[in-house]
């Protein structure tokens, strides 16, 4: 085989694991930018047209994957694109990134010459283009990935070179039926134009303001939306187990949701019931005992919290699915539940207004919506006091919670009526240390692009002093928004 992969063993806990393609003078590599590291597998060196095909298909047949995602990016876009033509069964999906409808000639030819001169000088010009519109993202590859790159260079002249010719007579085969196709452009791209980007039939097209070429790096790229997902989920799973032990406000949230459910909904009958983010079934079996006859529907996004739940209420009349909120209220069924509830999850979510839309379309006439989220105040004092003593650039995961005029618009938009209460709960914690620990082991620490500075003994202990001169002792507060609404 001409190519060896990456992530192998990474990128099979998935039902269809992802593979990503790179474009023209990249390999697999340059994923180490992103922050969480993506779960794809991925080449670990530049792409070469003329072998990439057979070498895909060995690597495929030989570990018994299929199917796969592909996601391709430039010159890896058109490589996956004739990939899933010549083998539709072995691809589930297809999302195709910053792809040009084809090269013209004399560009190529431009670009072989220069390359021939200087491939140095060239490559560096390119990897410039590439990254306009991250600066950040391009500073960190200046530094760690481009001297690497420049390296291998001199020992793939021909490779790279063999993808240049590849570039030059590409022609879009037409998309596969049956296969979901997404397009991820950069409005900005000088390398693939976005007037140049390819109509393919059937395909969903995801436009990126503000972001070049390397667009899948662009916080507002879906894919990144994905990640953070996936960074989320993986500290729940790891918190399954001391999760009940360390989940006091959430346990505070939950009693209180409880409570405004009573008061709101008629307890008898055979209801239908989803529980968005069950997590390990505390609000579930408050649900459970308060609905005696009716069915529960509950789902979480980790495996881990998911069997928690199932364990702990296995006498109970509930169905537990393991599966992304987002996803699940996209694809589920109109009209399909009377009590739609959660409690502390939805915080989470990447698009509230769409979720909202679609839980009210999910309803049976005069069913009711009912949660608990999280608000963006919530921790403020811990990220100001990580700003203060440190200039953290970054922020906590709370920041980006929706705030509660976003909830109440939603609601309004989608409800007969519907109303947002706000309440703060005060916790005091021992220390920082503490806090940090309960945030941990309850897995809520959220998604960082920056990540959090690398907070030592002597970094705590000057937190602790902060917070003692400011604010008296290591006193947080959580905001709550209790969301109530009918159909």
């Amino acid at each position: 085989m001409n190519h060896s992969f990456l992530n192998i063993d990474h990128g099979l806990d998935t039902k269809a694991p992802t593979v990503f393609l790179p474009g023209w003078g990249f390999d697999g590599r340059i994923l180490r930018l992103l922050k969480p590291s993506p779960n794809w597998i991925c080449p670990e060196i530049t792409l070469d047209p003329e072998t990439f095909e057979p070498d895909l298909l060995h690597f495929l047949v030989t570990k018994n994957i299929k199917p796969i995602r592909i996601i391709g990016w430039s010159m890896g876009a058109m490589l996956g694109l004739d990939f899933a033509a010549r083998y539709p069964e072995k691809v589930e999906s297809l999302i195709l990134v910053s792809l040009r409808s084809h090269w013209p000639g004399q560009e190529i030819k431009k670009l072989q010459v220069e390359f021939a001169e200087n491939h140095e000088a060239l490559l560096k010009n390119f990897y410039r283009k590439c990254f306009l519109g991250e600066k950040e993202y391009y500073r960190n590859f200046c530094k760690t990935l481009e001297p690497l790159y420049l390296k291998a260079a001199d020992m793939n002249i021909e490779r790279l070179q063999r993808g240049l010719k590849f570039l030059e007579k590409y022609a879009i085969p037409s998309p596969v039926p049956g296969i979901p196709l997404r397009l991820i452009h950069g409005k900005q791209d000088i390398i693939a134009p976005v007037t140049e980007m390819p109509i393919l039939t059937g395909s969903e097209v995801e436009l990126i303001h503000n972001s070049g070429h390397a667009v899948f790096l662009s916080e507002n790229c879906s894919l990144q939306n994905e990640l953070k997902k996936h960074a989320i989920q993986v500290k729940f799973s790891k918190a399954a187990d001391s999760y009940d032990s360390y989940a006091k406000v959430q346990t505070d949230v939950a009693l209180k949701l409880a409570e405004k459910l009573s008061l709101s909904q008629d307890t008898t009958g055979e209801k239908t019931i989803l529980e968005i983010g069950c997590g390990t079934g505390n609000f579930t079996s408050l649900l459970a005992d308060r609905f005696p006859a009716a069915k529960i529907v509950a789902l979480d996004f980790s495996p881990e919290m998911i069997a928690k739940a199932s364990h702990k209420l296995r006498k109970k009349n509930i169905e537990f699915i393991c599966a992304e909120g987002e996803e699940f209220l996209q694809e589920a069924p109109g009209e399909s539940f009377d009590l739609v509830a959660s409690n502390g999850s939805l915080q989470w979510f990447t698009n509230h207004d769409q979720a909202l839309k679609n839980i009210a379309r999910i309803l049976l006439p005069g069913g009711v919506f009912l949660c608990s989220i999280f608000g963006p105040d919530s921790l403020k004092k811990l990220g100001q006091g990580m700003k203060v003593i440190f200039a953290y650039p970054g922020n906590v995961a709370a920041d980006a919670f929706p705030d509660v005029n976003t909830l109440q618009n939603c609601l309004n938009a989608y409800f007969t009526k519907g109303t947002v209460e706000q309440e703060l709960i005060e916790k005091q914690y021992e220390s920082v240390h503490d806090l940090l620990v309960h945030i941990k082991k309850t897995g809520t620490g959220g998604w960082h692009q920056h990540g959090y500075p690398a907070l030592t003994k002597a970094r705590l202990k000057q937190l602790d002093h902060w917070f003692v001169k400011t604010y008296g002792s290591c006193t947080v507060n959580y905001q709550i928004h209790f969301l109530q609404a009918a159909k």
